[in-house]
């Protein structure tokens, strides 16, 4: 059993216990409520005043000796095309060829119904005059014997040039009952059939030359300069590619587009006509100098400009376009190599923005 001094200890020991087991108690509360307030602890405010960088795509100016080279498109045609025409009123009476097949040099196409009757008239026209060149000469033999009359053998002279010329109107008619080839080709259209009427210098039909063609391009002045004639220019399309032969250019602008147009020849069968191509043209080379993208360059009254980055911001800078290849710019001016220059959406910037290079 406790005694009084024994339940004294018992006593002081429960409350020691108990005191200790609150102590536990509050200071695991103060611990919960520093970490709460920890959590929640509300964020500082932002600076409203501070501004938001720019995210722009960015490159690094680097002195080049740039050699530009351009490309310029046209359209395929044959080297050699011809309209063809009749002269005169009359009715087709025949086509001898049809559209695509190939014909040579004085080939006859197309004949009118009034052919046989000029044919005739020309044969006896020629005839007529061969006889009397005969008589001619037989004249000539007796004047030289003095057997016949000055004025005898005049006459007969004389009718040998009066039938020549005959002769020679009886030839053109005859020529114009018919259309022949002017070269040797291919029929490339024939828009009349036979029986229908046809008049002078309606087109009845069309003749190319497919053995070569020709490349038409306009191109800038700066192309032009140092191109010759008969030099070997690049011609492709469609991933097929043959050298050609500058033929022909203009060294006078076309005053409204300030261009100039040059045709180009090649003679490769993988080409047909019709079939657009490109033609590569190497520029001088220029030395010391920078290639940008175009749309790095901004215009601004009449100058050009470009942004470079210094130290996060924009600053910028007057250059001079000294020529464009695709879509570069060949530029100088307030720049030096290795300065980083903003690449597209200049339009949308101004000086002194701050700037974040993008990482792409």
């Amino acid at each position: 059993m406790l005694n009084e001094v024994n339940l004294k200890k018992f006593i002081n020991i429960k409350i020691f216990k108990n005191q200790g087991q609150l102590s536990v108690i509050a200071l695991l509360g103060f611990v919960s409520i520093s970490i709460l307030m920890v959590i929640f602890q509300p964020e500082p405010e932002a600076n409203v005043n501070q501004p938001i960088p720019v995210v722009v795509d960015a490159m690094k100016l680097k002195v080049q000796n740039i050699s530009p080279i351009v490309d310029y498109t046209g359209r395929l045609e044959p080297s050699k095309k011809a309209e063809l025409k009749f002269e005169i009123n009359g009715k087709l009476a025949k086509k001898l060829v049809q559209p695509g097949e190939h014909v040579k040099s004085g080939d006859i196409i197309l004949k009118l119904e009034e052919f046989e009757i000029y044919k005739k008239l020309y044969e006896l026209s020629k005839r007529n005059f061969h006889l009397q060149t005969k008589e001619v000469e037989r004249m000539a033999i007796l004047d030289k014997k003095s057997l016949l009359s000055k004025s005898q053998y005049d006459k007969t002279v004389q009718k040998q040039i009066e039938l020549e010329s005959a002769m020679y109107r009886s030839k053109q008619d005859f020529h114009k009952t018919f259309i022949k080839a002017k070269f040797t080709g291919i029929i490339n259209e024939i828009n009349i059939d036979e029986g229908d009427t046809v008049s002078p210098n309606n087109i009845v039909a069309n003749l190319i030359d497919t053995s070569s063609l020709d490349l038409y391009v306009e191109v800038r002045g700066d192309v032009i300069e140092g191109l010759k004639l008969n030099m070997p220019i690049e011609v492709s399309s469609n991933q097929i590619s043959s050298s050609g032969k500058l033929i022909s250019f203009q060294t006078s602008p076309n005053l409204e587009t300030y261009t100039h147009l040059l045709r180009i020849r090649i003679k490769d069968e993988r080409f047909r006509s019709g079939m657009l191509a490109s033609a590569k043209f190497i520029l001088p080379e220029i030395n010391k100098s920078f290639g940008v993208p175009v749309s790095s360059v901004l215009s601004d009254n009449g100058q050009k400009f470009v942004f470079i980055i210094n130290n996060k911001k924009l600053q910028k800078r007057l250059v001079n376009v000294i020529t464009r290849f695709d879509e570069i710019y060949v530029i100088d001016g307030d720049i030096k190599s290795n300065d980083f220059i903003v690449t597209k959406d200049v339009s949308s910037l101004s000086e002194g923005q701050d700037i974040l290079i993008s990482s792409q």
